[in-house]
């Protein structure tokens, strides 16, 4: 049982970079194997030390257990044992919900892990009569946006949910759903999904978020935007500060930074510092870009950010995994080598590394997470690959 939230509290639902996967047998197999030989330890160190000075064991298997053998006394041994849980990535793409104290709930992109946490969200509303959601989309792309048409609170009518996103991000979600506009063309209708407007009974309110300076808004109403927000001013949520900035992607992408009473987490998905031809101008445009990040992330307490490759996949010498080597250059995604320098440069105090590629297997992403532990015994700040499932209380 979770205790009050005391500030902000961070939900991971899914981490999953490019499309939902679901473990292998040969990666399941790797999960049993490891639990396996985690437990059988643990038992043999409780026999050696039950044993006789010659090392002989000799007591009966109720002995063990402390009552008769059935299924229950072994789940309580088994219990005392008390085994590591293997790590779980989960195979659920990006989604990410930020609780406030205040009672205020945000949600940061709605990929396949919005279905399980807007199942969280009804369970926690409950009967509650004022439901309001805050959704802050990053980008446009499919893994960011395909578990909306699933998620429970789009289908209820006490449900206000409050849309921000660049245009590009609005349009993904409207076009075959309709749900701002209430338009789904003839072409588009029931291609991508059987859902529409006119079965989803909760209340959309779309906002826009662009820089009104250089974009000023057209007089005369914008079927698509109810409003609009500009780019360089912050969102305040009751007690609670959004900022959100742009980074550098093949689609229009934004990063949030949310702050409340002095603590801050900052998500950043699909950005690349991109690698190359200094004279290519997207060389420029990713550093200007990853300043921006930098700027926002000194000393903060939470950073998850995409970091999908190693530089040698990033630049095609080497494969992900088993597969054959593919240069990945402009492909929207950054180094692990780029985060772990920036955060530490930056003073993260916990780093977060998602948007997991899915081709890199468990195995291959546990010796990862192992790399990274060394690096934050070296540093003295916290690095790991994001779980899905995974609550953090920044209190």
């Amino acid at each position: 049982m979770q205790h009050e939230v005391s500030n902000l509290r961070v939900h991971f639902y899914g981490v999953q970079g490019s499309g939902s996967v679901f473990p292998s047998r040969e990666e399941r197999r790797a999960q049993f194997e490891q639990n396996d030989i985690e437990l059988l330890s643990r038992l043999l160190d409780r026999l050696e030390r039950s044993g006789d000075d010659d090392g002989t064991i000799r007591f009966r298997v109720e002995e063990l257990l402390g009552k008769p053998r059935s299924r229950s006394a072994i789940l309580e041994l088994r219990n005392r044992l008390d085994p590591p849980e293997p790590r779980v990535y989960g195979g659920w793409t990006t989604c990410v919900r930020v609780e406030t104290a205040d009672g205020h709930d945000l949600v940061l992109d709605c990929g396949s892990g919005f279905r399980n946490c807007a199942r969280d969200l009804q369970e926690k509303w409950g009967d509650r009569g004022q439901r309001e959601l805050y959704l802050l989309g990053t980008h446009s792309h499919l893994d960011h946006t395909e578990g909306f048409d699933q998620a429970a609170v789009c289908f209820d009518p006490r449900n206000t949910i409050r849309i921000y996103g660049n245009r590009q991000y609005l349009r993904a979600l409207d076009q075959n759903l309709g749900i701002f506009t209430h338009q789904v063309s003839d072409e588009l209708m029931g291609v991508q999904t059987p859902i529409f407007y006119g079965i989803m009974p909760a209340r959309f309110v779309s906002c826009e978020i662009r820089d009104l300076e250089a974009s000023p808004v057209i007089e005369g109403g914008d079927p698509l935007a109810a409003g609009f927000h500009h780019l360089g001013s912050p969102l305040e949520i009751g007690a609670t500060t959004v900022t959100m900035f742009e980074v550098f992607h093949p689609a229009p992408c934004l990063a949030y930074r949310v702050e409340r009473e002095g603590k801050v987490f900052v998500f950043c998905t699909d950005h690349e510092l991109f690698h190359g031809d200094e004279d290519d101008p997207r060389h420029a445009k990713s550093r200007e870009a990853e300043g921006r990040l930098e700027q926002r992330a000194v000393g903060v307490d939470l950073l998850y950010r995409d970091g999908q490759y190693f530089r040698t996949e990033y630049d095609g010498l080497q494969g992900i995994s088993t597969g054959a080597g593919v240069p990945r250059a402009g492909w929207g995604h950054s180094c692990f080598e780029d985060v772990l320098e920036m955060a530490r440069e930056c003073g993260v105090r916990r780093t977060l590394i998602g948007h997991h590629d899915p081709n890199r297997d468990w195995s291959e992403r546990n010796w990862v997470d192992d790399s990274l532990a060394r690096f934050s015994d070296q540093t003295g700040l916290g690095f790991a690959l994001a779980q899905a499932e995974t609550v953090f209380d920044l209190e």
